[in-house]
């Protein structure tokens, strides 16, 4: 738990210390009060959580995500509220043990903002940030205003272009649902 709670707050700061902004904006999400009825999330409460590499025993909890995001199905859902912050921020990430990536969605007054991102064990001195082009951007979740321990329900739907400071261009794309327990971080 540890880890991950360092994981998702060293993602968070390289996420937010970027000199180089990306060129999307906030967009407003749509809300739908049946989501939580689909049929996938019945669909998820019948298979177990998928075990991360920095697990030493297998989940107990039930399914999280039911997505792809950049061709792989293997992740989960870690909603948060940082103390002192109004913005939830949703990690769908996947941990190896020596790094993670995935996206995190930060939701904020009625809009939202997609976020791709891999982190490492191993970092570098002086590299740039990358940054990202949004193409298409959508997310439905099953009420507007969340707290913690209330529980998440959502869609997602997005790609966005990825320009890195050694000059590749790195599509991400992303689609599925995902659910989690909205955790209060201190």
């Amino acid at each position: 738990m540890k880890f991950k709670i360092l994981a998702l707050t060293l993602s968070l700061f390289l996420l937010n210390c970027s000199k180089e902004k990306s060129k999307s904006k906030r967009l407003p999400f749509s809300v739908d009060k049946n989501l939580k009825n689909n049929p996938v999330f019945k669909k998820m409460e019948s298979e177990n959580e998928i075990q991360m590499g920095i697990d030493s025993e297998p989940p107990k909890s039930k399914k999280t995500t039911q997505l792809i995001f950049n061709i792989s199905s293997e992740y989960i859902c870690e909603p948060v509220f940082w103390k002192n912050t109004d913005t939830l921020n949703v990690n769908i990430v996947n941990h190896s043990g020596f790094s993670s990536g995935g996206f995190n969605i930060q939701i904020h007054d009625g809009t939202y903002e997609v976020s791709p991102y891999h982190i490492s064990d191993d970092l570098a001195d002086n590299e740039k940030s990358s940054t990202f082009k949004n193409p298409k951007q959508k997310l439905i979740l099953n009420q507007a205003v969340y707290r913690p321990n209330d529980s998440i329900y959502g869609y997602v739907e997005f790609e966005k272009t990825e320009y890195d400071s050694y000059g590749n261009i790195i599509p991400h794309k992303g689609k599925g649902y995902f659910r989690g327990k909205i955790e209060y971080v201190k």
